[in-house]
């Protein structure tokens, strides 16, 4: 055989053969890989007034200053591009709060100092979306038996326990005033804040325990229960193809940020990336 047709011959030889291979290969090739949401957790203060135990101390923050700082926080988010906007709100009275944001909408309705109003609303609005999606559930906390167990058996660290929450608060109040909100939101969405935000119910409130009572464990068995309500709240309104961002209080993202960095089916974000 003349040698240019024999390469020739060779040549189809080894065409036919990847061609063959790529025939035989697992079809996942030719799938689509599997999208899988995003989520990424903001964690904040409440800027109005709260239910908590203790609170921040604030400065106005209808301000100037500190609308612009608001201004260029939310500017921030918006680099993280989420197609939905969930909040700290009953899961069961969505429809009272998106009530609220329609009005805002249509340019008749004032917004209040929560952070619903001043990040979500503002936040959603600029983004084009028709909705903000409700994700709290609230689970009643035993407080009460808590505290009567340990002013009984335990005063003195009770009331350690309980100042330590206050001075963390009193500095977080002093960091604030002397930050910008972007500053001071970077650091707050960070593992350090994270761990002492946990550190607070596992070696804080669940040391209030005895032979005959377990209270400080329900306590926190509770704090933990409401966080998986949440979880499910915010999995049941969401879609494969979804950026999610939650806007919640720091000791829920401390939790709710394990559950998700842990979970095979959705790819935790974090939102301190986009806050620097």
């Amino acid at each position: 055989m003349n040698p240019k047709n024999l390469f020739s011959v060779l040549v189809f030889s080894v065409i036919l053969l990847f061609l063959s291979c790529e025939k035989t290969k697992p079809l996942e090739s030719s799938k689509e890989k599997i999208k899988s949401p995003s989520i990424a957790l903001f964690g904040t203060f409440h800027f109005a007034t709260t239910s908590d135990y203790s609170s921040m101390d604030l400065d106005d923050f209808r301000s100037t200053k500190r609308q612009k700082e608001i201004r260029l926080l939310i500017e921030a988010l918006k680099t993280y591009r989420p197609t939905k906007i969930m909040v700290e709100y009953p899961y069961r009275k969505e429809d009272k709060l998106n009530d609220d944001y329609k009005e805002y909408l249509n340019g008749i309705y004032t917004l209040s100092i929560n952070e619903i109003d001043q990040l979500g609303f503002r936040l959603a609005k600029e983004l084009g979306h028709q909705k903000l999606y409700c994700i709290d559930q609230k689970i009643s906390l035993p407080f009460g038996p808590l505290s009567k167990y340990a002013e009984k058996y335990e005063k003195q660290k009770f009331e350690t326990f309980l100042s330590s929450i206050k001075e963390n608060d009193q500095e977080d109040s002093k960091r604030l005033k002397k930050s910008t909100l972007l500053e001071y939101f970077a650091y707050k969405n960070s593992n350090e804040e994270d761990l002492k935000n946990k550190n607070q119910y596992l070696k804080g409130t669940a040391q209030f325990v005895s032979d005959s009572t377990y209270i400080g464990v329900q306590f926190v068995s509770k704090w933990w229960e409401r966080n998986f309500h949440i979880m499910a709240n915010i999995d049941m309104q969401t879609q494969k193809d979804d950026r999610l961002l939650v806007i919640i209080g720091g000791a829920h993202r401390a939790v709710l940020k394990d559950f998700y960095e842990d979970r095979e089916d959705v790819r935790y974000v974090e939102i301190s990336d986009y806050l620097n």
